[in-house]
């Protein structure tokens, strides 16, 4: 497979991102304005009056990261990574905003994709062989891959495909910072279309169908990802959970999951920001996807709250 020292320019244009977008017909004092009519409108939730709610939308467009969030309602390729490599205990409440801090340290769903970020770097470390071809869909910087130790594996070859040139960019980034740009091949490609076919050792992929409703369209892109791996290869995946106030099915530990800090995800995420990554899928749902799509073996890694399962599947020979 051809190597790259720059992303290859593609389709975005033909097709939407569903993770993250900014409305070009609104401004941002538009937005806020908007989301404080919105939650007025609703009234207050129990325990949590509207005035506290506002001001918990204040101390988000404050920072960074909480505007985005507001503007985008998704999480980029830099938020994402930014999320998974943080260090646990690295910020404080003198070096950054209260908000932030929470945001970093204490959200669950934020602790169970750190935690799942480190699940798949273990998995993907472990299934190194010389020689291997590795694939992340939708890369976004790539991390998951790029943070791996190839000290003992010169002729690994990594490619990255994604829709968001940006991600294309950043990943090419961290891959000359950590010297493996020459083995790298990016492609702005759409995932369940990729040019790839029967190419890939290992692929891995995580992010995108917490985005899609549709379990139909996700099974297309279990296919596509079945499709594009070699016999033989190998995919390691990742899906959210349903709260239990969604689904008598849920899988959560809730021995694990701090109450004050899921009260206020709960109040951040689905009630402020109206976040788009409300895909929820079962263990069963789940395989019953990747076997229709082909894959046999699988495997489940549960994070400690149950959250963000990572899953390994292989494609038979």
């Amino acid at each position: 497979m051809k190597n790259a020292n720059a992303p290859v320019a593609g389709a975005t244009s033909r097709y939407q991102l569903i993770s993250h977008g900014v409305d070009p017909q609104n401004g941002y004092g538009d937005l806020l304005d908007s989301i404080r009519s919105r939650l007025s409108l609703a009234g207050d939730l129990p325990g949590v009056t509207v005035e506290q709610q506002i001001r918990l939308l204040d101390e988000l467009s404050a920072c960074e990261l909480g505007r985005f969030l507001l503007e985008n309602r998704g999480l980029n390729a830099y938020w994402t990574h930014q999320l998974v490599t943080y260090r646990q205990g690295q910020a404080s409440t003198d070096s950054v905003s209260d908000m932030e801090y929470r945001i970093f340290e204490k959200l669950p769903a934020v602790l169970a994709t750190r935690e799942r970020f480190g699940i798949f770097r273990q998995q993907l470390q472990a299934l190194l062989k010389p020689g291997l071809v590795l694939a992340s869909i939708p890369c976004g910087l790539m991390g998951e891959l790029l943070l791996l130790d190839y000290d003992q594996q010169p002729d690994i070859t990594l490619v990255g495909i994604d829709l968001d040139q940006h991600a294309l960019n950043g990943a090419l980034e961290l891959a000359r910072e950590r010297g493996l740009a020459d083995r790298l091949s990016l492609r702005c490609e759409d995932a369940w279309t990729s040019s790839l076919q029967g190419e890939i050792d290992v692929l891995t992929s995580n992010g995108l169908n917490i985005y899609e409703p549709d379990n139909n369209r996700v099974t297309a892109l279990y296919r596509s990802f079945f499709d594009i791996l070699k016999p033989g290869g190998t995919l390691v995946t990742s899906f959210l959970t349903p709260p239990p106030s969604l689904s008598a099915e849920s899988p959560w530990n809730m021995a694990e999951i701090d109450q004050e800090s899921l009260s206020l995800q709960q109040l951040l995420f689905v009630r402020i920001i109206e976040a788009k990554w409300s895909a929820f899928r079962t263990h069963a749902q789940t395989m019953a996807q990747l076997v229709d799509a082909g894959f046999a073996d699988i495997r489940f890694i549960n994070d400690r709250g149950c959250l963000f399962p990572t899953v390994v599947a292989r494609k038979p020979f």
